[in-house]
């Protein structure tokens, strides 16, 4: 967001330096070219953002959200102890994506998450090449991935997100624990509906469940005020404390987001709040230095609770560290 406003603040300048030099009539023959040149490039990317929709659609038999955790049930059992990943903002970073799949792997877990911006536009041809592409890696593990910003594609409908997985949330349990995710990014902003509290609420208050994790994108801004380093917000605020007192009434043990690229971790009112954004997009300055780091969170599940280990790339250094488990489960 901040390099479009920087852009725009250029081309603004440029325009006045034009009407300067050359009159308000040069001026405007330059800036009514440029919304032409914008109009027709939307325009084209209206019209091609169908291509390649189609294969999409024939790989949901493989990778729909309801698929990959039948699959997942059928293949591994209700195990009690197992491991899952969580990871996020890949965002086209086919390099890191890669590396950071690739050591996520290799911790042998039964599943992995991913908190969105998988892509940088939306489209079939990035989802197919820059992350179905990938997710060789991982197999056979599945990842199960909440959609972004960055997926809402040309039209702004999350068309090739939802052709790929089949929808654009999930609920479903494994091993004692309940995996819920969704999707808060309606028109490009943070935002959680009234809808998605009523379906946050009903899947949740589902008995059964020992652990409770939930997955977005966007986080919320009471959140993002204790990670950053300066007073610009983010995050959603609307139905915010309605999002926070859903989680504290059903006892979530950790809330998985992405969206401001890098990590950052603390509890709020027993809740645990995780942003784990450093899959490949570039870094944000806005955290502090630990936090400035390509990573992904690995929970490792048994009935003497639940361990948790952040992994931090800084550069060509991987390291890891135990941080705030949780009690046995009950």
């Amino acid at each position: 967001m901040r390099k479009k406003k920087m852009l725009w603040l250029a081309v603004i300048l440029v325009l006045a330096v034009l009407a300067w030099r050359y009159g308000l009539s040069a001026a405007g023959l330059v800036a009514g070219l440029l919304v032409v040149a914008l109009a027709a490039l939307y325009a084209v990317q209206w019209l091609f953002a169908g291509m390649g929709m189609g294969k999409l659609r024939q790989l949901r038999a493989q990778y729909g959200l309801d698929v990959m955790a039948a699959e997942l049930i059928r293949r591994e059992g209700d195990a009690d102890t197992f491991r899952f990943v969580v990871l996020g903002d890949t965002r086209n970073n086919v390099a890191v994506a890669r590396e950071v799949y690739g050591r996520a792997s290799g911790e042998q877990p039964a599943m992995l998450f991913h908190t969105g911006d998988i892509v940088r536009h939306g489209t079939p041809t990035e989802l197919l090449r820059n992350h179905v592409a990938l997710l060789d890696i991982t197999d056979p593990a599945p990842m199960f991935c909440v959609p972004g910003n960055h997926e809402q594609g040309a039209r702004r409908d999350f068309a090739a997100f939802r052709a790929l997985y089949g929808g654009d949330r999930f609920s479903f349990d494994y091993g004692g624990c309940r995996f819920t995710g969704f999707n808060n990014c309606t028109k490009g902003r943070g935002i959680v509906r009234e809808d998605d509290l009523a379906w946050l609420d009903a899947e949740l208050g589902k008995p059964g469940a020992a652990h409770k994790y939930v997955f977005m994108h966007i986080p919320p801004a009471y959140f993002e005020a204790t990670f950053v380093s300066d007073t610009h917000r983010r995050g959603f605020t609307r139905n915010a404390a309605a999002f926070h007192a859903l989680m504290q009434k059903h006892a979530v043990d950790e809330v998985f987001m992405a969206h401001i690229h890098g990590y950052a971790s603390t509890v709020m009112d027993g809740v645990r709040y995780t942003l784990t954004a450093g899959g490949g997009a570039p870094l944000s300055g806005r955290l502090a230095r630990e936090g400035q780091a390509y990573n992904y969170v690995v929970l490792r599940v048994s009935p003497g609770g639940v361990q948790r280990t952040v992994v931090r790339g800084f550069g060509d250094d991987w390291t890891r560290q135990d941080e705030g488990g949780t009690v046995p489960s009950q």
